[in-house]
């Protein structure tokens, strides 16, 4: 099961819920690296159920399958996506996690340009929901929102600028089912798109760095004959094709998976990610002290069974010699 993800390489938060044009919704508005139009990425496996050419330039992306909000709840999701000047996506097309799905814009009324570039987010629990309805405050929102914060995992490749206040959460799993790429050969190229014509010339020569790990922050399906993933390659998100001569995937422990992801997207959010990657190891210690205890109390019990068996035993051979005096009587 997919845990849906924050959309973006980079978290800011330019107007929250509950304010503004948001006045009662749960609508948010981020801003990306900077004033540019940052690139937006699918948080889950799903369809593009509807697309809008006009007004706010509106996508309604709904999963294929139920997803893990960050708060833990199990069911499918509708993402509500605004503003893009130029629309590249389709209704009735399927995205994979991690593959583009659109751009911050400032379409809006009809027309690009209308304000500063950035991404109006909304989320919300089902499906079957690609409209908008008007709330008591006036302000037009897709039904059954919930908290942005609430449904969006962040990945550990992403960088939190401005959380708003919000109580993000990484997606750190205490399965430690987190894959990076490594690198075991010199000659594993990176692009900068899932095309074999794409490579990134700037980065090292267009070479990954042999031995090195890269967070995996989705697999992208095939092209050209070649299996994809985008990694996040010194605070930038890249693609490289998966070939077994070259690198291969792997799952790492906490803290190799901390070290390789810092490493990658630079000190920002460092010290979050300890500060989890240590909470989820001190419950791992506490769930091997918890099974130590009832291995304890196992052994305790399978020890007083053993006694009561020899009591019994003993109780029947002195029965057994009572009922022979008495017969010898």
């Amino acid at each position: 099961m997919e845990r849906a993800r924050f959309p973006m390489e980079f978290l800011r938060v330019t107007q929250g819920s509950n304010t503004g044009s948001h006045a009662g919704s749960k609508a948010m508005d981020f801003g990306g690296k900077d004033t540019g139009c940052d690139a937006v990425y699918a948080p889950f496996t799903g369809r593009v159920v509807r697309v809008r050419t006009d007004s706010s330039h509106e996508i309604y992306f709904e999963s294929l399958e139920p997803v893990e909000f960050a708060d833990g709840t199990v069911d499918y999701m509708t993402v509500t996506l605004m503003h893009d000047n130029v629309l590249d996506v389709r209704a009735g097309q399927v995205l994979h996690q991690g593959e583009k799905i659109g751009d911050e814009g400032g379409f809006g009324s009809g027309r690009p340009g209308r304000f500063g570039a950035h991404l109006h987010l909304e989320a919300s629990r089902g499906r079957s929901i690609a409209y908008q309805v008007r709330n008591a405050q006036g302000t037009y929102c897709t039904p059954q929102q919930v908290d942005v914060w609430a449904a969006l995992w962040l990945g550990m490749d992403v960088q939190m600028l401005d959380g708003g206040g919000c109580p993000w959460k990484r997606d750190i799993k205490e399965d430690s089912d987190m894959k990076f790429l490594k690198v075991t050969s010199g000659k594993c190229e990176v692009f900068t798109a899932p095309d074999v014509n794409a490579v990134d010339k700037h980065y090292n020569g267009g070479k990954l760095t042999e031995g090195v790990c890269y967070p995996v922050q989705a697999e992208v399906g095939s092209s050209g004959g070649y299996s994809w993933v985008r990694i996040f390659v010194a605070g930038v998100q890249r693609y490289a094709a998966v070939l077994a001569d070259r690198c291969q995937l792997v799952t790492l422990s906490p803290g190799d998976a901390f070290t390789a992801c810092v490493a990658q997207g630079g000190a920002g959010g460092a010290e979050e990610l300890k500060a989890q990657l240590e909470a989820a190891n001190a419950r791992a210690d506490a769930e091997a002290r918890r099974a130590d205890e009832a291995d304890k109390r196992a052994d305790a019990a399978e020890q007083r069974a053993d006694a009561a068996e020899k009591h019994a035993a003993e109780t029947d051979k002195r029965l057994a010699s009572a009922k022979a005096y008495v017969a010898e009587v």
